[in-house]
């Protein structure tokens, strides 16, 4: 029993620290300059930005929590969709609000195009829609010309867009990049 306490005591102890660093690390970038957004709003007593930014923050962890893997942190692309959709939608409300409609309400509007204004600064600047044809033009053109006629080769492209655009992928409009990719590959 000695030999066992004395063995405890040159132990070390075990010490119990609490530090956000690695989670704050493994946040997406664009999440974290939400959140320091939030923060900067918050200090200088900006109710309308304070009430924009946590709502999109709010809808970013929603996304996140009801996803198939709750536990992990929010991707880059999950944050800018929910960004998108949150323009989108001061958008619609705002045109509700807009001067000659019946109903008009002018302090809405402004705030809600100040809104859009706050949200569209923390999106990154997407590839021109020039961009995106060119690479889906040359991934076309490294395909054998039997190979283009198939159906199933709008699969093949459309993955390597991705590939090549990485995290910019999340800012190209998928619907208009599917449609691209249709109208190359019968021309």
């Amino acid at each position: 029993m000695l030999s066992l306490r004395a063995a405890l005591r040159a132990a070390p102890r075990a010490t119990r620290t609490f530090s956000t660093t690695p989670a704050r690390l493994e946040k997406a970038p664009l999440e974290l300059a939400l959140r320091d957004g939030l923060k900067a709003a918050m200090k200088a007593r900006d109710k309308g930005a304070v009430s924009a930014l946590k709502a999109i923050i709010a809808d970013v962890t929603y996304n996140v929590k009801s996803s198939d893997k709750p536990n992990e942190d929010a991707s880059h692309e999950v944050v800018v969709t929910t960004i998108r959709k949150g323009i989108d939608k001061r958008r619609q409300a705002a045109e509700a609000y807009a001067p000659g409609t019946p109903g008009d309400h002018a302090d809405n509007y402004a705030t809600l195009n100040a809104e859009i204004t706050l949200l569209g600064s923390f999106l990154p600047v997407a590839p021109t829609p020039e961009v995106v044809q060119a690479i889906i033009d040359e991934i076309v053109a490294s395909l054998p010309e039997d190979q283009r006629k198939s159906k199933s080769v709008t699969g093949v492209v459309i993955k390597g867009l991705w590939e090549r655009l990485g995290d910019a992928r999340a800012l190209v409009d998928k619907k208009d990049a599917a449609k691209r990719v249709s109208d190359a590959l019968k021309a």
